[in-house]
C-alpha cells in the first residue's frame, strides 16, 4: 500500500473524481441542484393572479388594475404578476408632446399603484426573466 502523501494523487483517485463529476443529479445535468433559486419552492413565490396589459390604453389599464388589485385583496391573493411590456413599440416616443415616463405603461402603472394602493402593498419588484423581467413587475399584497 502506498504511503499517504497529501501532494500525490494516484490514478485511482483521478478516475473516481472524473466518475463523480460525470454523474447526473436530480435527473438533470450535473450541477442542476445549484441552478435553482433558494426561494424557488417557497409558497410566497407562487403567482396567484396574472394580468397582461399589452394593448391597453393608460386609462383602460388603470381601471383594470384597480379592479384586479381590489378583487385579489378581497380573495386574499398575495402575489400578482402584472405584465406591461417594455414599451419598445410604443408610438409615445414619436410624439414630442407626450412624456415617455408618464405615457408608457411600464412607468405609469407602477406610479398609479403607488399613488392609489400603497396602504395594501408589501412590495413591487421586477420578476425573474422567465416571468417577464423588465417588461413586468410582481406585486405583493399585504394580508387583510
Amino acid at each position: 500500500m502506498p504511503k499517504n502523501n497529501k501532494n500525490s494523487i494516484n490514478l485511482e483517485d483521478i478516475k473516481a473524481w472524473e466518475d463523480f463529476k460525470n454523474q447526473k443529479f436530480l435527473d438533470g445535468d450535473k450541477g442542476e441542484i445549484f441552478k435553482k433559486s433558494v426561494n424557488q419552492n417557497k409558497k410566497q413565490d407562487h403567482i396567484d393572479f396574472k394580468i397582461d396589459l399589452h394593448g391597453y390604453s393608460l386609462q383602460e389599464s388603470f381601471k383594470k388594475i384597480k379592479e384586479v388589485i381590489e378583487s385579489c385583496y378581497q380573495k386574499d391573493f398575495r402575489n400578482i404578476l402584472i405584465i406591461t411590456g417594455k414599451g419598445l413599440r410604443s408610438k409615445v416616443k414619436e410624439n414630442p408632446y407626450l412624456s415617455e415616463d408618464l405615457s408608457l405603461l411600464k412607468y405609469a402603472v407602477p406610479n398609479f399603484i403607488k399613488d392609489n394602493f400603497s396602504d395594501i402593498i408589501n412590495s413591487m419588484e421586477e420578476p425573474e426573466q422567465n416571468l417577464g423581467g423588465s417588461g413586468a413587475f410582481l406585486l405583493r399584497l399585504k394580508k387583510r
